[in-house]
């Protein structure tokens, strides 16, 4: 279909919505393998990694003698 770009309901197209270009793809996330005892930090403080739980979203840490269930995308 020659000449200009129109939307679904046949009207013109405005100027602002002319010339765009689709989204820049998104950086791949590359997921982590923690091994029990592996040091990771949460919210600023350092423990050890305990164990994943097994959802594949969530894992055990131990923070000064404590066990916390954190999400795994937050674990540096």
């Amino acid at each position: 279909m020659p000449g200009r770009q129109q939307l679904p309901g046949g009207t013109p197209r405005k100027a602002s919505q002319r010339n765009t270009r689709p989204a820049a793809a998104r950086p791949a996330r590359i997921a982590i393998t923690w091994r029990p005892g592996d040091p990771v930090r949460w919210k600023g403080r350092t423990g050890l990694f305990a164990r994943d739980v097994g959802d594949s979203e969530h894992s055990e840490i131990r923070l000064e003698n404590r066990i916390y269930r954190v999400p795994t995308r937050e674990l540096a």
